[in-house]
């Protein structure tokens, strides 16, 4: 049975504000053809229906999603449907949400993406037998989406606040007591990072944060541009203003000024040193440019003493100084320059024998030298081998280069799968970031030989199956 905006959230006559263990709420605008499939994988969720409830809020939608979203409520005692005007923003949808909860949880869902079946079960079941405030599950990504894989390594009950705060993303369990208690809330106004803002809240006032990576909770669709709410460009000065909520929040919140100032630092190069990535900034308007090196300026003003722009890797301390001067010309230099040398090596030709595998690879600039490093998923053994710097172009606008790794070289890891990564240096030795190694789609991969099996993975990353 839907209901309007017009009623108080919660307070409904069905029997669904009864207290129960979790609220899956979901902001939805103009969702379909997704949408079926998440409301699909809650009907089959392993936890009784009378222990979870949905809290769908429409947020004005013009496709068929809201009536979709009537279909499955009249049919599911504990499915609701909460109808209100466009807000433009996934934040007022959100906060409707928590309000019209009566859980002792809250999930943050995305409309487009679904659960594992047994999700709920265990996220809840987790979180009572640890005592946890918020668990972060193990995300899958889908359509090409790219999750933090590394940080669903392991189960791990109490997670250090500077691992968790790689994951600013709403989509977690929530002790709704946290939020109401702190008075934590989603901004309503078109806020970008709104989420980043919630979820940094909530991990500084968590008695405990867990991540769970025994099971596949999550699945995470890539976004379409212009189907989800915040599918707007990025204006600068707004998303520098959202940082600097996170950091103040962080400054103020963490008694260990030296661990604060760090974990604004990181901030800095997860959410601000991102936009001047080359494919990214070269893109950009000149008039833009210059708007994000301005706000940018003036957040390592208030934000990044020296001290802690000293923690900088080299280049990334050459680049902040740059954003600091405001030397956008001097900036767009050596975006240029880490466009050569941060291009990712791709797959020419692969070969494998008993005696192990080799590779031609080229790259967009000349080098003067060059690593290739094997890591196993795991993130707990990495073996590099030198790279023969051939300097020969391809079509003119490539570089090849070649590299041979002997079958003992692998019987460091054991029966795994090993990506390839490669660390590019310049003309004049400048080091490039560690890239995977690409394997485009009409490169021709050899049959596995000796337990050895190169291929290319979904995103298209060179890889080695050593599981035979």
């Amino acid at each position: 049975m839907p209901f309007s905006a017009a009623q108080k959230p919660g307070d409904f006559d069905n029997g669904a504000s009864s207290p129960r263990s979790v609220s899956v709420i979901i902001p939805v605008y103009n969702a379909m053809p997704y949408l079926t499939e998440l409301l699909n994988s809650l009907e089959a969720q392993d936890m009784a229906s009378t222990d979870f409830d949905v809290i769908a809020v429409d947020d004005g939608s013009n496709d068929f999603s809201g009536e979709i979203l009537d279909v499955y409520a009249a049919r599911n005692a504990n499915f609701r449907v909460i109808h209100q005007e466009n807000s433009g923003w996934p934040g007022k949808p959100r906060n409707v949400g928590i309000e019209a909860s009566r859980s002792e949880f809250v999930f943050f869902c995305d409309a487009d993406d679904h659960l594992g079946p047994e999700a709920l079960r265990r996220m809840v079941d987790f979180a009572r037998a640890h005592s946890s405030d918020v668990v972060v599950p193990k995300m899958i990504g889908v359509g090409g989406r790219r999750v933090q894989a590394s940080l669903f390594t392991k189960t791990v009950e109490d997670v250090p606040l500077r691992t968790i705060l790689r994951s600013l993303s709403p989509q977690k369990l929530v002790r709704r007591s946290l939020l109401l208690e702190n008075n934590i809330r989603f901004h309503e106004e078109k806020v970008r990072l709104e989420d980043g803002i919630v979820m940094s809240a909530c991990y500084l006032k968590a008695r405990k944060t867990s991540i769970l990576a025994d099971y596949d909770y999550y699945f995470i669709r890539t976004r379409t541009v212009g189907t989800n709410i915040s599918s707007a460009p990025i204006e600068p000065a707004g998303y520098v203003r959202s940082i600097t909520e996170i950091s103040k929040n962080l400054l103020d919140g963490v008694q260990d000024r030296a661990l604060a100032d760090l974990l604004v630092l990181d901030l800095f190069r997860r959410k601000g040193l991102r936009f001047y990535e080359p494919a990214r900034f070269l893109a950009m308007a000149p008039r833009v440019q210059k708007q994000w090196v301005v706000s940018h300026a003036a957040f390592i003003d208030r934000f990044l003493p020296v001290e802690s722009r000293q923690k900088l890797d080299d280049a990334d301390r050459e680049l902040t100084a740059l954003i600091h001067q405001q030397d956008l010309d001097a900036i767009l230099t050596t975006v240029k320059k880490r466009e050569s040398v941060n291009g990712p090596m791709e797959t020419v030709e692969a070969r494998v024998s008993g005696d192990g595998v080799s590779f031609q690879l080229s790259s967009l600039a000349p080098l003067s030298s060059a690593d290739l490093v094997l890591k196993n998923r795991t993130g707990t053994k990495q073996v590099t081998f030198d790279v023969e710097v051939n300097g020969s172009a391809v079509d003119s606008d490539r570089h090849l280069h070649t590299v041979s790794i002997r079958s003992d070289d692998l019987k460091a890891f054991g029966k795994e799968i090993i990506d390839v990564w490669t660390i590019a240096r310049d003309a004049t030795g400048q080091e490039g970031a560690p890239a995977r190694t690409t394997c485009p789609a009409g490169v021709a991969l050899p049959p596995p030989v000796s337990g050895i099996r190169v291929y290319a993975t979904v995103h298209g990353s060179l890889s080695l199956d050593l599981r035979k």
